[in-house]
């Protein structure tokens, strides 16, 4: 009898585990949507539980790299500049994330967004001859992400087609995910699949949510919180704009006008870097990034999504002291501003801010004056005023 009874109650404890598992993380992801929103871990850019559990009627998507964690915490960044205002962005990306990933996450997210706009915050990195590198791709690659897009009927053939031989090819040298991608095509998309396969799918989708939000329930205790109630003013531009220059020239006591750190960490290797880019003269304007970049804005064009590219430029001082032609950095803006006439896509538009001093961080990363000028357009597209 104490065997039977002992057995009860450990059954009952597995059971309860197992419940509070499935609901809690149910329960608790989506109940801090603004600290949620401006939160830059790498993590939430992947979950797709996350994002849609936490997008609310004030939240317009932005989609970038890098630049997401460069300034993060300071009063410069959107994190602090719309942390006490009604309008919240929600930040998508990490290092990694380029035009292709966002668009399959755009796909993905998209019937969950109240908002019908998208932001692009376009590195001009992106845009190397390679585009993005295969071991970058996989180490950003969402599972569950992909099989949402690929279940978004309002995405045409030729969009799913392009996106799937790119992420094929991206992939081919990661087996297993390869084959739970073949899959997810032929139960969702291609409607090839065998019974077992559709059950083997169903099950491994639901696993895969499990995981999302279990994962980002877990890492929610990490996002600041702020209890502070927003306010339906605007930042004032130009005082954060005064506060940058003021900060900068006390800070930034370098011939590239960036962060001082980051220049101190560049110094040892000055020497090495003086001319490195002479020949340079193609750099930025070919590759498959550009491709990438059109199926973004299909995909927007297809579910409604009014789209923003932002043109973020180059350090102009860094870059000529590398001597990375002056041309070059302009043929680059300029077919971006095409790309954006072509589609029909609103641009905003810094190029000229190349030799502005304080808006780097670094070499290419957003500074002080950059994401001051760069949340403003943002928030500006977001009411529907001209950038």
């Amino acid at each position: 009898m104490d065997k039977i009874k002992a057995f009860f109650l450990a059954f009952l404890l597995i059971a309860a585990t197992a419940a509070a598992g499935h609901f809690l993380p149910r329960y608790f992801v989506g109940t801090s949507p603004d600290a949620y929103a401006l939160w830059t871990s790498e993590a939430k850019a992947s979950s797709y539980e996350g994002l849609v559990n936490n997008l609310t009627d004030q939240m317009t998507v932005v989609f970038g790299s890098s630049e997401m964690q460069h300034g993060d915490g300071t009063l410069f960044h959107p994190s602090s500049l719309f942390q006490d205002t009604v309008f919240k962005p929600m930040l998508i990306g990490a290092g990694y994330y380029q035009s292709l990933s966002h668009a399959i996450t755009l796909a993905a997210i998209e019937k969950k967004m109240p908002v019908r706009k998208a932001v692009l915050i376009l590195s001009p990195q992106w845009f190397r001859k390679t585009g993005v590198l295969p071991q970058a791709y996989v180490s950003r690659f969402s599972e569950l992400m992909y099989l949402h897009m690929l279940s978004n009927e309002r995405l045409s053939e030729t969009t799913k087609a392009y996106l799937s031989e790119r992420t094929h090819l991206l992939l081919q040298d990661d087996e297993r995910t390869l084959r739970c991608v073949d899959r997810d095509e032929a139960v969702l998309w291609k409607g090839l699949p065998n019974r077992s396969e559709s059950l083997s799918q169903k099950i491994w989708t639901g696993f895969l949510a499990e995981r999302d939000y279990f994962s980002i329930w877990l890492r929610q205790f990490m996002i600041p919180q702020k209890n502070k109630k927003p306010v339906e003013s605007e930042p004032d531009w130009e005082a954060y704009l005064s506060l940058a220059d003021e900060l900068g020239e006390k800070e930034n006591n370098n011939v590239f006008y960036m962060q001082q750190e980051s220049y101190e960490r560049l110094l040892p290797y000055l020497e090495i870097k003086r001319g490195m880019n002479a020949d340079a003269t193609g750099g930025y304007q070919y590759g498959p990034e550009f491709t990438d970049l059109g199926i973004f804005l299909q995909v927007c064009r297809e579910t409604g999504i009014e789209p923003l590219l932002v043109i973020v430029p180059v350090n102009g001082y860094y870059y000529d002291f590398t001597e990375f032609p002056a041309s070059a950095r302009q043929a680059y803006y300029e077919k971006i501003r095409g790309i954006a006439a072509d589609t029909g896509a609103s641009l905003a538009d810094f190029s000229s801010e190349e030799y502005t001093p304080y808006f780097f961080e670094d070499r290419v990363h957003l500074g002080k004056k950059g994401w001051v000028k760069v949340s403003e357009a943002i928030y500006r597209f977001v009411q529907g005023e001209a950038s």
